[in-house]
């Protein structure tokens, strides 16, 4: 099992945009965990809003095919 969980960091850390980045703010593992759930929280949230507006302008676009002459 130690070996999953070192490959897994080594690969998190390697060169990537965000990888000197987690190297000096995430002192253990624990800490990457909580950023990663904070994270996660965050795209989700920004996926339901992202599904409010595509409804939104999918209901608008059939409003105007409805009202266009046939």
């Amino acid at each position: 099992m130690k070996k999953k969980v070192k490959k897994m960091l080594e690969w998190f850390y390697q060169e990537t945009d965000r990888g000197d980045q987690n190297i000096s703010e995430c002192k253990n593992l624990y800490d990457l965990v909580e950023r990663l759930q904070y994270r996660l929280e965050d795209m989700e949230n920004e996926h339901m809003q992202l599904s409010r507006k595509y409804d939104d302008l999918e209901q608008k676009l059939n409003r105007i095919i409805d009202n266009l002459p046939a």
